[in-house]
């Protein structure tokens, strides 16, 4: 495992509340259909999911570091969000339903973890493969990130009715957009995660000692992106949105791989 030995047990107490989450989410989609655990129990599922990667983050770069690179994700997309609910910068005529109560303003706390996992988790999981490419850690993580958003925005906008783009959460006419979305969101959300990475790059790779960078893992954020991926899928399948179940699979069968791969060639201490 990646965290030291003083911190072996949060590290196992963190995976197993993720682990319940996501069970307990999966479990609820076959009693329920799309609607899942709903709002609480998706917002433990990313809290639990963002505690395991902050514990990876720890041991790059160290607490204080780590909550830094932490809040570089979580204020700038809060912002932004916040932004396009305002005004519709970037992310179009963009509004959140009321089911989740936890909020900063207009946007549910739920959002910026949501960030934190995509482009924290990625970062990890690129680094992870690529290792001293800087320039292309950022790059690559903004794909991931995109890849991911092919998945995630169907299931929070569609299924859950999270995320909203005005007039309403119903299906786009064919040709019209991305699931009731403009197409230009999924533009914006590769900028966003490209700018978000950069800033990684710089706090996470520039603070860290030549030997924590020698001590990477991507089998823990791998195995986060693992967990959601088939979440996503679940309920796209559910829903009869093949399109995105599609991308879930795609995403599924990606992170799968890294996880083995990465268990195989370096096990669970790296």
């Amino acid at each position: 495992m990646v965290v030291g030995t003083a911190a072996a047990w949060h590290f196992r107490l963190a995976g197993a509340l993720f682990a319940g989450a996501a069970a307990a989410e999966l479990g609820a989609q076959a009693v329920r259909g799309v609607a899942g655990t709903g709002p609480l129990g998706w917002g433990i599922l990313l809290a639990a999911g963002g505690w395991v990667l902050g514990l990876v983050w720890r041991e790059r770069v160290g607490v204080l570091r780590a909550w830094v690179c932490f809040a570089w994700v979580a204020v700038i997309s809060l912002f932004l969000m916040t932004l396009a609910v305002q005004r519709g910068f970037l992310f179009g005529p963009l509004e959140f339903g009321d089911r989740e109560i936890a909020r900063v303003g207009p946007v549910p706390l739920s959002v910026p973890l949501l960030w934190w996992l995509v482009v924290g988790g990625g970062y990890l999981v690129v680094e992870g493969l690529w290792g001293e490419m800087r320039a292309g850690i950022s790059a690559f993580t903004a794909v991931v990130t995109l890849q991911l958003a092919l998945m995630l925005l169907p299931f929070v906008g569609i299924l859950r009715d999270y995320w909203r783009w005005r007039p309403g959460p119903a299906p786009a006419a064919p040709g019209a957009g991305f699931f009731a979305m403009p197409w230009s969101v999924l533009a914006a959300w590769f900028a966003v995660a490209l700018g978000l990475a950069l800033g990684l790059v710089i706090l996470g790779f520039n603070w860290s000692s030549p030997e924590a960078r020698r001590h990477r893992q991507a089998w823990a954020p791998a195995a986060v992106l693992l967990a959601i991926s088939v979440i996503c899928l679940s309920a796209e399948a559910w829903g009869r949105l093949w399109f995105a179940a599609f991308f879930g699979a795609v995403n599924a069968g990606v992170f799968g791989t890294v996880l083995v791969w990465h268990l195989r060639e370096h096990g669970a201490g790296r």
